[in-house]
C-alpha cells in the first residue's frame, strides 16, 4: 500500500521542527474527526441539553431554587452525560479512522517523536472537548436563567465542564490506543463507572472524572446542598486530572513504539 499522500502529512515526510509536525497533525486530526456521521453525533449530543433547557423555562415553579435545580440539571445532563461521550467519540475517532485507513501506520513511520503524535492527539481531543462542553453549559444555561447567573452556577459548570471535558478525552484518546474496541468500552466505563460504581461507593469518587469535576464546581458556586459538599478536593482533582493526561501521553507514545496498529479501533 503506498504512503497516504495528504498535504497534511508532508511535513512529516522529512525532519521537521515540531511546531510544523503539530500543526500538520492537527490538520489531519479534523479532516479525520469531522465527518458527516460524526458530526451529527457530537451535535445531538451538545443539543439535547437545549432541549431539556427549553421544557424546563415553561414548567419552573415559581417557588423553585432555581440555583441549586439548575446546578442539578448541568450535572445530570452535560457532566454525566454529554461532556464525556462528546468526549468519547474526539477520543477515540481520528485514532481508529487512521488505523483502518493506514495512515498511522505511516505516522509511526516518519521523523516525528511518538510521544508527540500522542501529546498532539490528546491536545486536539481534550480542547476540543473542552470547547463543546463549556459551550454546551453556556447556552443551556442562558436559556434556562437568561438575565442573571444565579449563585455562578453557570460560570461554575462553564469551567467544570471544560476541566471533565479535557480529562475525559485525554483517557480516551489513551483507551482508543490500548484497545481494539475503544468506543464500546468507553461506553462500558461512561454507564457503569461513571454512572453506577462511583455514584453507589463513594470510595471511588476520588477516581471519577465526573467527581472530579463536581468538585470545580462546588469551588466556585454555593448552589449546593451542604449533604452534597463531600467527595474530592479541588486539589484532589487536579492532582487527578494532570496525572490523565500525562499518562495518556505516556501511554500513547508507548503504544505507538510496538506495530500492533491493528489494536486499534472502534
Amino acid at each position: 500500500m503506498s504512503a497516504p499522500t495528504s498535504p497534511a502529512l508532508r511535513p512529516l515526510a522529512r525532519k521537521a521542527p515540531l511546531g510544523a509536525s503539530l500543526l500538520a497533525l492537527m490538520r489531519l486530526s479534523v479532516a479525520r474527526t469531522f465527518t458527516p456521521m460524526l458530526s451529527a453525533a457530537m451535535a445531538a449530543l451538545l443539543l439535547l441539553p437545549l432541549l431539556f433547557a427549553l421544557a424546563w423555562r415553561a414548567n419552573i415553579p415559581s417557588d423553585a431554587d432555581i440555583a441549586q435545580l439548575l446546578a442539578t440539571r448541568l450535572d445530570q445532563l452535560i457532566l454525566a452525560l454529554a461532556t464525556p461521550l462528546t468526549a468519547l467519540l474526539l477520543g477515540t475517532s481520528a485514532l481508529s479512522a487512521e488505523a483502518e485507513d493506514g495512515t498511522l501506520l505511516y505516522l509511526v513511520t516518519t521523523t516525528t517523536p511518538r510521544w508527540w503524535i500522542a501529546a498532539s492527539r490528546v491536545l486536539f481531543a481534550s480542547t476540543l472537548a473542552a470547547l463543546l462542553s463549556a459551550a454546551s453549559v453556556a447556552a443551556t444555561g442562558f436559556i434556562t436563567s437568561p438575565s442573571e447567573d444565579p449563585a455562578n452556577v453557570i460560570r461554575a459548570f462553564v469551567v467544570a465542564a471544560a476541566f471533565g471535558g479535557a480529562t475525559y478525552a485525554a483517557l480516551f484518546t489513551a483507551l482508543a490506543l490500548l484497545v481494539r474496541r475503544s468506543l464500546i468500552t468507553g461506553l462500558v466505563y461512561v454507564l457503569f463507572w461513571e454512572g453506577i460504581l462511583s455514584q453507589t461507593f463513594p470510595a471511588l469518587h476520588y477516581l471519577s472524572v465526573r467527581q472530579w469535576s463536581l468538585a470545580i464546581a462546588k469551588r466556585l458556586t454555593d448552589a449546593f446542598d451542604t449533604s452534597e459538599a463531600a467527595g474530592p478536593s479541588v486539589r484532589a482533582a487536579l492532582i487527578g486530572a494532570t496525572a490523565a493526561l500525562l499518562l495518556a501521553v505516556v501511554i500513547g507514545g508507548r503504544k505507538l513504539n510496538t506495530p500492533r496498529i491493528t489494536r486499534i479501533g472502534t
